[in-house]
């Protein structure tokens, strides 16, 4: 299995949920990762003070940065037992046989096709996007499922955290697209008027999008999942119902229909207690 690192989002849930009394355990299976990865970010990224989010991904983010030592492989081991029988020493050995850092992705020409073309970056979103004042600003997400299982498409509006939820079979850019199109044909014009996405190339076909729906699209910068910190927020709760590597092979409009229940049903501090659902009807009541 290949590790993933804590994101800062999850890093507030882990908080959060230990402030509620929540064990390591529940923790984990709510996020869907191993209890000993909860337990191993909880000691290396703990403070004096305790484990605080926000200095939890601050030591991580540092810790990243620092080259881990280099290992002495099985390859390297053999080359030096054959360079010692030839009368090399040790120091010579040291110095010329280490080991080579090796991109994952090796350079070649033409590097930078995989990146979507014409794209509008977050900053130059409108500011009252940020502020969160006006209704029809959106974030988008794909969520995977297990391998050729399919994938949900999660829409959540900032102001009103309503969300639209969808599914596609596959992650072609056409698919992913047209799926988005239909969610947002829901609603009034008025209440969609731009809509954030991250760089997957399941959105290539962003400017159709923004012609079909008619809305501004943008893309938040790689690796800054916390620009769309909504959306990551909301598929979170998504995973509570459907952890990772779940099946989404038998979701269907029943199933879709219960995630969201569970979503825009639910209240919400942050909306005065009152649900998402609530919150955007009374805008469309307002706005028609």
């Amino acid at each position: 299995m290949a590790y993933k690192r804590v994101t800062r989002e999850e890093r507030s849930l882990i908080y959060q949920w230990r402030q509620e009394g929540f064990g390591l355990r529940e923790s984990a299976r709510r996020l869907g990762r191993a209890a000993s990865s909860i337990c191993r970010e909880l000691v290396r990224n703990r403070g004096q003070r305790g484990y605080r989010p926000k200095q939890a991904h601050w030591m991580a983010t540092e810790k990243a940065r620092r080259p881990g030592p280099r290992r002495f492989t099985e390859a390297v081991r053999a080359d030096a037992e054959a360079r010692l029988l030839e009368g090399w020493t040790p120091e010579i050995i040291g110095q010329r046989a280490r080991r080579k850092r090796h991109r994952r992705c090796p350079r070649t020409e033409g590097r930078g096709r995989g990146r979507i073309p014409n794209q509008r970056r977050i900053d130059t979103r409108p500011a009252e996007v940020e502020l969160r004042r006006t209704v029809g600003h959106w974030e988008g997400d794909l969520i995977n499922g297990a391998h050729e299982t399919g994938n949900l498409i999660t829409l959540v509006e900032r102001n009103t955290r309503f969300t639209l939820v969808g599914r596609t079979g596959s992650k072609e850019a056409a698919e992913v697209m047209r799926g988005i199109c239909a969610q947002f044909e829901t609603l009034p014009q008025s209440a969609r008027l731009s809509l954030t996405l991250d760089n997957g190339k399941e959105f290539a076909r962003h400017e159709e999008m923004a012609r079909t729906s008619n809305m501004d699209v943008f893309f938040a910068r790689p690796y800054h999942s916390w620009e769309r910190g909504t959306n990551e927020n909301t598929n979170g709760l998504i995973r509570r119902l459907h952890p990772k590597k779940s099946s989404f092979a038998d979701i269907g409009r029943a199933e879709l229909k219960r995630i969201d229940t569970y979503l825009n049903d639910r209240p919400r501090k942050c909306l005065g207690w009152m649900t998402p659902r609530e919150k955007m009807t009374v805008f469309l009541a307002c706005a028609s």
